[in-house]
């Protein structure tokens, strides 16, 4: 392929003139398909936040334009009179808009574009970034920072971690103590950032941590969640999960998956619960263990009937895989309660989140992009030793269930910041640095791009994704 500075790569690329040169169009942008004007209307604001060009309407620049023979994600552009857009879908148009807003240039009012042909799509259908708001409060404008990071480099999953000891950053109306003073988020403004990620083809993936880090239940709730460091198991707290993740659905209502948390949850302290010790008894379960994969079963129950499709840490034994429904996607990430080849081959939907190299814990640790770039979703890595892919890494080979990656930032060090602006500002500059790599790697698993071309690409993108954040509230 020919090389231009786009992350990620597209499939196919090419120059139509020996030069390289472009031409120069009217900036002008026209399309017939009305469901698609949220997403235009979302690139209008990028090329005015990038290069201060305001589009119009009308089809002498750019035209958008319907082909349904085209997979869902996928996408193509040619250029002749005009920079000539093709989709099926919204999502292949996202994609699409976020190659041009890459390439695009101006001159005297005009849009400047390269003379090209693409054809493009992923091999992952799932791409995602995590960020820990529980631990460390972030500022309500740097989850737009988030989405727009997520936009330029088409990543279509954002993970926010709402919930974890130190606070609870969801409102709740069925549960109003929950929700942390001073350090949640309105429904205004979870209303406002959705509809913001959804016109960039953005999906949020909302968690709320159970059974485990839910400090926020027990001090808040005890009569409902216990207070023995763990979420009780009973019925009567199964009824009230029912109800708060309904009302984390209603919040959300475009995501088709909600998180649960469910990992490093500390099982033994159900022993202490009489109220746990006789649902166990009851529903003839023998052990801790069995209990915690009855907790994970009835709450992923929860999720499916509210249509929405559940994802889960990987944090239950290899003896519970029977017992929790196939359709439930498990993000793998410490080889520690199981091994990702035992998840693969038991049938469930996997996604790679192996602590090296997608694993940030700023300032602390972090792995470089040039890690990543070597790093492929079917493999797991671990620094710590008890871990299974300690020290040689587990591959699982080619398989049709890993379906994606995500790089995790984690807050346990930030947590100790007095300043949460300070904090998520250092933050965000390890994350920008790294989710380009992660982009390279699930587009394309068969990238083989060196760390000099990244750099030189990322480089230029990254001034884009400055200016894009620069003019945020121009």
């Amino acid at each position: 392929m020919e090389k231009a500075n786009l992350l990620p790569v597209p499939r196919e690329f090419k120059y139509n003139n020996k030069d390289r040169t472009g031409y120069s169009y009217e900036a002008e942008i026209s399309c017939n398909v009305e469901e698609w004007e949220s997403s235009i209307n979302a690139f209008y604001q990028y090329v005015e936040r990038s290069c201060g060009l305001k589009l119009k309407n009308g089809n002498k620049g750019i035209r958008i334009l319907r082909e349904k023979e085209l997979d869902e994600d996928a996408y193509r552009i040619e250029c002749n009179n005009t920079v000539n857009i093709y989709a099926s879908s919204k999502e292949g148009l996202n994609y699409a808009l976020s190659t041009v807003l890459q390439l695009i240039q101006t001159k005297d009012d005009k849009i400047l574009f390269p003379d090209i042909t693409v054809y493009d799509k992923p091999d992952s259908s799932y791409r995602a970034l995590l960020v820990d708001l529980a631990r460390q409060w972030h500022p309500y404008e740097y989850l737009y920072k988030y989405v727009d990071l997520c936009y330029l480099y088409k990543i279509n999953r954002l993970q926010f971690h709402f919930t974890d000891d130190q606070s609870y950053t969801l409102p709740s109306d069925t549960y109003p103590f929950l929700p942390t003073e001073n350090r949640h988020y309105t429904k205004e403004q979870i209303r406002d950032l959705v509809e913001y990620a959804n016109d960039r083809g953005v999906v949020l993936v909302p968690e709320v941590e159970v059974p485990g880090h839910c400090a926020q239940f027990n001090m808040k709730y005890p009569e409902i969640f216990g207070n023995n460091g763990i979420i009780c198991a009973e019925e009567k707290t199964f009824q009230a999960l029912e109800k708060l993740f309904g009302e984390v659905c209603e919040m959300f209502p475009y995501s088709p998956y909600i998180h649960m948390g469910g990992d490093e949850a500390a099982i033994t302290n159900w022993r202490n619960c009489p109220g746990c010790r006789q649902y166990m008894n009851d529903r003839g379960l023998k052990f801790i263990d069995d209990l915690y994969t009855d907790f994970v079963a009835r709450v992923t129950d929860i999720i499916f009937k509210h249509g929405r499709t559940p994802v889960v840490w990987e944090g239950f034994s290899k003896k519970g895989n029977d017992k929790i429904s196939k359709d439930v996607i498990v993000i793998a990430w410490e080889s520690y309660y199981q091994n990702p080849k035992d998840l693969v081959e038991a049938g469930f939907t996997v996604v790679n989140a192996s602590w090296k190299p997608l694993y940030i814990v700023a300032p602390s640790t972090s792995w470089l992009p040039e890690e990543i770039l070597a790093w492929s979703k079917y493999k797991w890595q671990h620094w710590w030793e008890k871990s299974m892919a300690y020290p040689d890494g587990i591959d699982v080979g080619k398989v049709d269930n890993v379906i994606g990656g995500m790089v995790c930032a984690w807050g346990d060090v930030l947590a100790g910041y007095d300043s949460g602006d300070k904090a998520a500002k250092e933050e965000f500059e390890f994350i920008r640095a790294r989710i380009p790599a992660l982009a390279v790697k699930t587009w394309d698993e068969d990238s083989d791009m060196d760390s000099k071309d990244f750099y030189e690409s990322y480089e230029k993108l990254d001034a884009l994704l400055e200016r894009i954040l620069v003019n945020a509230n121009n």
